[in-house]
């Protein structure tokens, strides 16, 4: 097997667990710090933490991967996710989960900026977004399997037993990092030249991380308020929360990733973009006129499918702006505009279920996708 597909296969297999693991943590943290007695808000404040932690790591980590090398922040990003839920297992209180969201979080934003940027390392432009969408099909994998899997053990095994199988998991990834190889750039006669930004890339840029600091704000509002939702209003049981999300992000993800970097390689990047974002307002609108439970997981999966086609697209755009040795921060700067608005979100959607109704929160999250698409049409081919 040549040393560039014997990389990206171990990556995507390490890739696959750390998803796992990733979306156990992200689906269910919030309950678990529920049941420490805190507030709905109490609980986004925890995540607003470490969502801040994680938006302040992200460019630096990518900076950090282009100076010493993607393996060394991936074996790093590793050890700190297998320290986690070691810590939490001994929480007593809400207070003590912000320490360890934080080192969960930032461990997070150590591995994918390195993770991405290791991709664009092996893959030409031209096929770059294709790639990605291939690369990507971990994270629905992980996203299908990751709820389902810590559902069934928080319901069966309680919270310890939860606690205990996601170092087992991340160990796995640990090993398979250890036969990841260094990467060295893959030249193309499209590559930009060596040299700083331009005004006009710094243009583009702003343009393109506003897009997706108003997208993922919208998406951390959803991530944050539904599992309150689903056991608090339809009173479904942690089992039943992880199905939800296991079809609602890991299902819809999984369907849109090869199809959607197909298109943004034929079409080009902003297009597959703008094709992907402009139903979405829509959809989340209907949220706030259904009460059904299988209707709002159908509007749910529509919103995440969408959203995540962006995603080969978003990073090939960055790509295409970048030189061969600022992959990492280009990376780290599309990275860290997701993050902030995951910080923002759960933030926004804790105050709203603490302060207003459920459909407060759908107007909102209406409202800012609709300023991701204006920024979507701004953007430059």
């Amino acid at each position: 097997m040549p040393a560039i597909d014997r990389n990206l296969a171990f990556l995507f297999l390490l890739n696959t667990i750390v998803a796992v693991y990733w979306n156990m943590m992200t689906t269910l943290i919030p309950l678990y710090i529920r049941s420490l007695n805190a507030s709905v808000f109490q609980v986004s404040l925890v995540l607003f933490i470490g969502g801040l932690a994680s938006t302040a790591t992200m460019l630096p980590s990518g900076i950090l991967s282009d100076r010493y090398g993607r393996k060394t922040l991936i074996l790093l990003s590793i050890l700190c996710l297998l320290l986690s839920p070691i810590l939490y297992i001994n929480a007593r209180s809400w207070q003590e989960t912000i320490a360890y969201n934080i080192l969960a979080s930032v461990a997070f934003s150590m591995f994918i900026p390195a993770r991405t940027a290791m991709i664009a390392d092996h893959v030409k432009p031209a096929s770059l977004a294709t790639a990605f969408g291939l690369m990507n099909l971990a994270w629905p994998i992980g996203g299908i399997a990751g709820p389902l899997i810590g559902g069934v053990i928080a319901d069966n095994y309680g919270w310890s037993g939860f606690f205990y199988v996601l170092p087992v998991i991340v160990a796995l990834a640990l090993v398979l990092s250890l036969f990841l190889g260094k990467t060295e750039a893959v030249e193309d006669a499209t590559m930009k030249e060596e040299g700083s930004l331009t005004r006009s890339i710094v243009l583009t840029l702003t343009v393109f991380l506003l897009l997706h600091i108003l997208g993922n704000t919208a998406r951390g509002i959803m991530g944050t308020i539904f599992p309150f939702y689903l056991t608090e209003i339809f009173h479904k049981s942690k089992t039943e929360v992880g199905v939800f999300f296991s079809a609602g992000f890991g299902l819809a993800t999984l369907i849109a990733q090869i199809p959607s970097g197909l298109l943004a390689d034929k079409v080009g990047r902003k297009k597959a973009m703008l094709y992907s974002i402009f139903p979405i307002p829509f959809f989340s609108f209907l949220f706030s006129l259904s009460d059904d439970y299988v209707i709002m997981l159908l509007i749910y999966m529509a919103i995440s499918s969408l959203w995540s086609a962006t995603w080969p697209a978003s990073s090939a755009y960055l790509i295409d702006l970048s030189s061969a040795s600022k992959k990492g921060f280009m990376m780290g700067a599309r990275l860290t505009a997701v993050r902030l608005g995951f910080t923002i979100g759960p933030f926004i959607g804790g105050f709203i279920w603490d302060t207003f109704d459920i459909a407060a929160s759908f107007y909102m999250v209406t409202a800012i996708f609709v300023g991701s698409l204006v920024f979507a049409f701004l953007l430059k081919e």
